[in-house]
């Protein structure tokens, strides 16, 4: 079957469109919250079981942990083995508890196609089946070979599925994320999240009989707290909230100890380096106190690097070749591919279907604009 490349979006439309939807019913009917093994494991087994019969070699990745489904790994072979593959990634596991459907059953309304994890990102896996079957089915080769995972714990910070992202991503030339865009644009920007716990310590002592010989933490922290809140600059897009303090044991003692929890997203790693050498280089304020502080880069961010940049002009191009303008934009959201471009991997995000909604009670996707987006999945996957 020869299908030219301005006429692929009609042609998904008129042969797939049916098919797609039906396979969106079956997978949202099978609820997959990401602490409950079975099911998402059961999500696992049907991708399994579609994969293998489009002719993929199968890997099972056990995440080893009781409560985590495992993850799966399909493999198919490009036109030229030698070339390093495309790493595809879509998460199974969804932020719904069982029981959901109940309530937000699987519908169609108009032109929107609403159920528990259909945006965030169950139509993204089956994005990347039903790619893979339309460039079989037009008897078609991929020119690199492709990668497919689908990790079974994105929506808990990919704890155990980092190891096999960082895995398969450093053996891939490029990384296709299938989350969600924004609008119809697709992502060559996300910000990272850091993680800082500031322990200020004081000197306990009575409130009432000793208070000129206490230290207090509180107070300590408080001062630090001001400092903290003005790191944030909205020019560069990096922001800083100070959201969970704890201190102090009864109100007739000097608090000894207070402890700040801060959130902070930063669009670049300069801005990484910069924010932690700030909040690492905060003293104390008030003499005879002590300050403990932990960093963590809980997500670096996806930086908009040369080599996103030339990933995103091929895709541009490939949907100029479809019929439309593709646009690119950033978000402060996270993915897997913050994970994958922080290992210098060049990467596309926002690929997946297009909608709104992630995690809200009208998360939905847009029925007319999955041919679309599936047409410029197949072209990427057929020519990088």
């Amino acid at each position: 079957m020869s299908v030219a490349t301005e006429d692929l979006i009609k042609f998904i439309e008129d042969d797939y469109l049916d098919e797609v939807i039906q396979f969106f019913k079956e997978i949202i009917e099978i609820e997959s919250p990401t602490t409950d093994c079975e099911a998402v494991n059961a999500v696992g087994n049907l991708l399994k079981r579609k994969a293998g019969q489009l002719g993929a070699s199968i890997e099972v990745e056990p995440s080893g942990v009781e409560d985590r489904g495992d993850h799966i790994i399909a493999r198919w072979p490009g036109e030229d083995d030698s070339l390093k593959p495309i790493l595809v990634i879509a998460h199974m596991d969804t932020v719904w508890k069982k029981g959901t459907l109940v309530d937000m059953p699987f519908r169609v309304v108009g032109n929107k196609i609403y159920g528990p994890g259909i945006f965030d990102m169950k139509g993204a896996v089956v994005f990347a089946i039903e790619a893979m079957k339309i460039i079989q089915d037009l008897n078609r080769k991929t020119k690199r070979p492709i990668t497919i995972l689908f990790n079974s714990d994105e929506e808990i910070n990919s704890t155990t599925s980092r190891p096999v992202i960082k895995r398969e991503a450093m053996k891939s030339e490029f990384a296709l994320i299938l989350e969600g865009g924004v609008g119809e644009s697709v992502l060559t920007a996300r910000k990272g999240i850091m993680y800082f716990k500031i322990t200020a310590k004081g000197k306990p002592s009575h409130a009432g009989m000793d208070h000129e010989k206490g230290i207090n933490a509180i107070e300590e922290i408080s001062h630090q707290i001001l400092k903290i809140q003005k790191l944030t600059d909205y020019q560069i897009g990096t922001t800083v909230s100070c959201g969970v303090i704890q201190g102090g044991t009864r109100t007739n003692v000097i608090p000894a100890q207070a402890i700040l929890e801060v959130d902070a997203r930063v669009p670049t790693n300069e801005e990484v380096k910069r924010l932690t050498k700030e909040m690492e280089s905060l003293t104390p304020v008030l003499a005879g106190a002590e300050l403990d502080i932990y960093t963590l880069v809980k997500r670096p961010p996806l930086d908009r690097t040369e080599g996103v940049v030339h990933l995103f002009e091929k895709a541009k191009k490939f949907a100029k070749d479809l019929g439309y303008d593709l646009e690119e934009t950033a978000t402060g959201a996270i993915s897997d591919g913050n994970l994958t471009a922080a290992l210098g991997v060049p990467t596309l995000d926002g690929l997946g279907p297009i909608g709104d909604g992630a995690h809200a009670v009208y998360e939905h996707i847009e029925m007319d604009k999955i041919s679309k987006r599936l047409a410029l999945l197949v072209k990427l996957l057929e020519e990088l």
